[in-house]
């Protein structure tokens, strides 16, 4: 036990309590009030836990599962990339090839890994009949930011160099998305994949992603209780109140000057690549620290005329997409991923 940090349980703070979903506060008055919180306890406890949130629904079938390690070709400061990639059964497969979605995973770029968001990751492969591939990258405080930036872009490196070949791949089909770190992390690679796309000579082959899906997503590594509406309001809100975002930009940012440059906030980036931007899907929390830096995000994106459809779930603080087994929200959040994917890919 780390000295002097609070011990649960911990009862729903008022100044939130009365605005959450009955079935949230229900679930978390049963399962979570007497659970150490992650940020009052050694990373490798909760590392160690295996369930990062309890909560979720079933895995879906897929036709298989298969890991690999990609050799970096950008990036020379670490090892081999770990990913798993979901695809449909064979019998399902388009003429020109699997469509696919880059996929990262939540955890505060602290915590989480391969298996984290497989319940997410199996639905869409099974609904959208398309590959999914996660990517296990690097986390913080061992390897802090841009480590984790370094890996994504790697794995969509990879897709285009080899990935497709192997995959069969349609690579007119290709979308990105993430949850919360992973939301950051998508955001990013939407960025970076448009800036490659535009440059001269083209550094990528084919067109960059038709959709981003950005779920409870950070856009904003500066923002707190000062300067932030949604901070403010819900800084003691359940699963992600402020001081524990806190901790993970801590581990993961721990150089206050690097928390402004746009492969950590991408709000930040520059005005005028905002227009090569794909579609984007953005799903928030009501009740969620997040919540505005999201909303912001999105105007960014309609404003320089791109599609954005948002979704605010009402009542919910933000770990509702990892709760699809208890929250309608969470079921909801994952068919809107896979009604945009099946639109796009469509």
């Amino acid at each position: 036990i780390m000295m002097n940090q609070p011990q649960p349980p911990y009862p729903l703070h008022d100044s939130v309590k009365d605005k959450l979903h009955p079935e949230y506060v229900s679930y978390y008055n049963a399962n979570i009030i007497d659970k150490q919180q992650v940020h009052y306890q050694p990373i490798h406890v909760s590392r160690g836990s295996g369930i990062l949130l309890p909560g979720a629904g079933p895995l879906l079938s897929v036709g298989r599962t298969h890991d690999y390690t990609i050799k970096r070709v950008q990036s020379h400061d670490g090892p081999d990339v770990p990913i798993r990639c979901f695809t449909p059964p064979d019998d399902q497969k388009p003429p020109k090839g699997w469509p696919v979605l880059i996929y990262y995973h939540g955890g505060g770029w602290v915590l989480g890994n391969i298996n984290t968001e497989n319940v997410v990751c199996t639905n869409i492969c099974n609904r959208v009949k398309c590959v999914v591939i996660t990517v296990d990258y690097r986390l913080a405080p061992e390897h802090p930011w841009p480590a984790a930036v370094h890996d994504s872009w790697e794995a969509v490196l990879w897709v285009q160099r080899e990935g497709h070949a192997i995959l069969d791949l349609d690579m007119d089909k290709v979308a990105v998305g993430g949850s919360s770190a992973g939301g950051n992390l998508a955001a990013i690679m939407a960025h970076k994949a448009a800036a490659a796309a535009a440059a001269e000579p083209p550094m990528m082959t084919s067109s960059p992603f038709r959709a981003q899906l950005l779920m409870v997503p950070v856009t904003d590594n500066t923002a707190d209780p000062s300067n932030n509406a949604t901070y403010r309001e819900y800084e003691f809100t359940p699963a992600l109140p402020a001081v524990k975002m806190h901790w993970y930009r801590d581990h993961y940012l721990p150089n206050p000057a690097d928390r402004s440059h746009p492969e950590a906030s991408p709000l930040f980036y520059d005005d005028d690549d905002w227009s090569l931007q794909p579609r984007a899907l953005i799903v928030v929390g009501e009740l969620d620290v997040l919540r505005q830096e999201g909303e912001l995000y999105g105007k960014k994106l309609s404003d320089a005329g791109v599609r954005v459809d948002l979704h605010v779930m009402k009542g919910m603080p933000h770990p509702f997409l990892a709760m699809d087994g208890v929250l309608q929200a969470g079921k909801d959040a994952i068919t809107y991923m896979c009604n945009t994917l099946t639109e796009v890919f469509d």
